[in-house]
């Protein structure tokens, strides 16, 4: 990789006979339209199924999700969109199927730009700026084509271009092949947790059955509130924010299995106010409500005492009040997919899936004897651990592909 780079010279690039091009000159902008239900193909994709700064379409709906005028859109093209530009979402098409109206639907014109580069051209921080600089709107700003089509931009010539693009796709393959073993890695972590409490840690135990199914033969079922107490957070107004104690909300402990202290947001908040809401190592946080089922009640653990500390009313503590569970072992047991599962079926849902204190007593949980306990822990820590070194190389490798796309664009 480093060879090829410098071969084509991106660290001292030459732009003298570079040239000039108006958008429009650029590519085309694909405008047919037609509804979900004349599609005659199988595949929709809506912004949502596109990720930011990312040139792949990694998930799909169908034309029965949607209803009104869609765009076609076929391989080779590009989805990009033209809503809330600052969400740099622009993908590959590699089917052929129809696309949200909320999106442009670019080909490129490959006696300018070459298509093999084009989705790079439109990820580089100058378009990308320059979108969001032409928005018109405020809550949802977008982009107009008559403003667009007339946006300059200094390109390489042709045969420039194909080198740029070869190491570029190079590039894009390493990331993609290093996203394979980390999607590898979660398999394994969840297939180990998920078979650790059927046949135990060590997974050579036969299993009994019980009403959370089948378990380890030596697992003890409880049900939460044997294990431990819960408490909801603090509801504060608006104007109590920006000073006084450090305070967790719902973004902080979402998607985070563990938790350190860190640079909270402040809430004014009282001494009685932090004897009921303080957090201590060991504390695990439920989310009490979410936008998707899948989000409810995810977990985080607190990894030390979080002085002066309250944490806010969409969160639910949970504090152990024995030592029957191990604080590594907290970390992942709310994880299997059995207990996922039962906790979802306790939600209630109405503009968002909820959870409560009421239902979250009455789940139960397999409980290990502690040696399997510190078994299951250096299992899923290991895999952790490697899990995390793969997502920093992920970030590394997209980091440079970032640069050079700007070094060229």
């Amino acid at each position: 990789m480093g060879k090829q780079e410098s071969r084509i010279g991106l660290n001292n690039l030459d732009k003298s006979n570079w040239k000039t091009y108006k958008f429009e000159n650029i590519a085309q902008k694909v405008s047919k339209t037609i509804k979900p239900e004349e599609a005659e193909v199988s595949v929709y994709v809506g912004l949502e199924h596109i990720d930011a700064e990312d040139i792949h379409i990694r998930r799909k709906g169908v034309p029965a999700d949607v209803k009104g005028g869609k765009l076609k859109c076929s391989p080779g093209d590009v989805i990009f969109g033209k809503r809330r530009a600052y969400q740099r979402k622009a993908a590959i098409v590699d089917f052929e199927g129809i696309c949200s109206a909320h999106a442009f639907v670019f080909r490129a014109k490959p006696k300018v730009l070459l298509p093999e580069l084009f989705p790079f051209f439109l990820h580089s921080d100058q378009f990308m700026h320059r979108m969001v600089d032409i928005s018109v709107g405020g809550l949802s700003p977008t982009i107009n084509w008559g403003d667009l089509k007339h946006q300059e931009f200094l390109l390489p010539p042709l045969d420039k271009q194909a080198e740029l693009a070869e190491l570029l796709w190079a590039m894009d393959t390493v990331i993609e092949r290093e996203k394979k073993v980390l999607e590898h890695l979660e398999y394994q972590s969840k297939t180990y947790l998920n078979k650790s409490f059927r046949y135990g840690a060590f997974l050579n135990q036969k299993s009994k059955y019980t009403s959370f199914g089948p378990i380890p033969k030596n697992w003890k079922l409880k049900k939460l509130d044997e294990l431990g107490k819960f408490k909801n957070g603090i509801n504060k107004d608006k104007d109590q924010f920006g000073f006084g104690r450090p305070f967790v909300n719902l973004m902080d402990a979402f998607g985070n299995k563990d938790l350190f202290f860190q640079e909270f947001d402040l809430v004014n908040s009282t001494e009685e106010d932090l004897r009921l809401f303080n957090l201590t190592k060991g504390d695990v946080l439920f989310i009490r409500s979410s936008v998707k089922p899948s989000g409810v009640g995810l977990t985080t653990l607190i990894q030390e005492d979080f002085p002066s500390t309250v944490y806010s009313g969409f969160i639910i503590r949970f504090r152990t009040e024995n030592d029957e569970l191990t604080h590594a072992f907290k970390k992942y047991c709310f994880y299997e997919e059995r207990f996922r599962y039962s906790l979802i079926r306790k939600s209630t849902v109405s503009a968002n899936t909820n959870i409560n204190q009421e239902s979250l007593k009455k789940l139960v949980l397999p409980v290990p004897p502690i040696e399997e306990q510190k078994e299951f822990n250096r299992i899923l820590s290991q895999h952790e651990t490697t899990y995390k070194k793969m997502s920093t190389k992920i970030s590394s490798s997209k980091a440079l592909q970032k640069s050079l796309i700007n070094q060229v664009f």
